[in-house]
């Protein structure tokens, strides 16, 4: 089910109990020379338009919010971006119309990194209002993590932004959108040992707020060199399933 081809009458009769509401969250911002500014929103768009086709009696596919927190990523320019406060106050007030049209079980699938954090916001604000009500969140590549790192070629530090995952994907799901001849492989990874040493797929032992910047020359951070069309299929595939299996617990919850 697509929302925005339905009318106000057929959500209406759509049981909130039975159903997923799925809210795509992306961003819009550099990922370096390669790869559009629309990825993270690209990627996350198409993962959740595949699920809705695998499950259309159960899956109600909300519009994706395009709009992400990508401050760490503002000096690079091609970036649009929100503050913590007004993001957060977006995704809750889009649950609360979801909600209140009896959406009971809903699903935040995260396509940017930076969106992490308030998306745990807005999970604890929506659970203490509405404490009845199952909302979810999750980064399509934490679902399938394990899937990832069977794939991936790259070693650690090789996927991290504009990488070989999201170039991967994006080389599958639009191969003209991508400046191949701009790829380039780039960013510091935290050496060994260090408490900090983290990348997409493994975070590290403390955190950190830091500009892309400090991180990399050109905006990608990874190994996009390793990237390729059929690798992209592989992974998306992977992280379909998985998202497949996500859903129909949050279903049966």
């Amino acid at each position: 089910m697509i929302f925005r081809d339905m009318t106000w009458q057929e959500l209406g009769e759509l049981d909130g109990n039975r159903t997923v509401a799925l809210i795509p969250a992306g961003a819009m911002e550099q990922h370096g020379p390669h790869l559009p500014v629309d990825t993270d929103s690209l990627i996350v768009t198409r993962l959740a338009e595949e699920a809705e086709r695998n499950d259309p009696d159960r899956i109600l596919l909300v519009p994706t919010v395009w709009l992400g927190h990508s401050p760490h990523h503002l000096s690079f320019g091609g970036t649009l971006s929100l503050h913590h406060q007004p993001y957060i106050a977006m995704l809750v007030g889009i649950c609360r119309s979801l909600i209140g049209m009896g959406m009971r079980r809903l699903c935040i699938l995260n396509g940017h990194g930076g969106n992490r954090a308030p998306l745990s916001i807005v999970l604890q604000e929506l659970k203490n209002e509405f404490p009845d009500v199952i909302v979810a969140s999750a980064a399509y590549w934490s679902l399938a993590a394990k899937e990832i790192d069977d794939i991936r070629e790259s070693g650690f530090g090789g996927l991290g932004h504009a990488c070989e995952l999201e170039t991967s994907l994006y080389l599958y799901l639009h191969k003209a959108g991508v400046r191949t001849d701009r790829i380039r492989d780039d960013g510091q990874p935290w050496p060994e040992g260090s408490f900090f040493r983290s990348e997409m797929m493994h975070g590290g032992a403390a955190a950190r707020v830091m500009n892309f910047r400090e991180l990399t020359e050109s905006g990608v951070y990874g190994r996009p060199s390793l990237a390729d069309a059929g690798k992209g299929e592989r992974f998306f595939r992977a992280i379909v399933n998985r998202l497949d299996e996500f859903l129909r617990e949050l279903i049966s919850a």
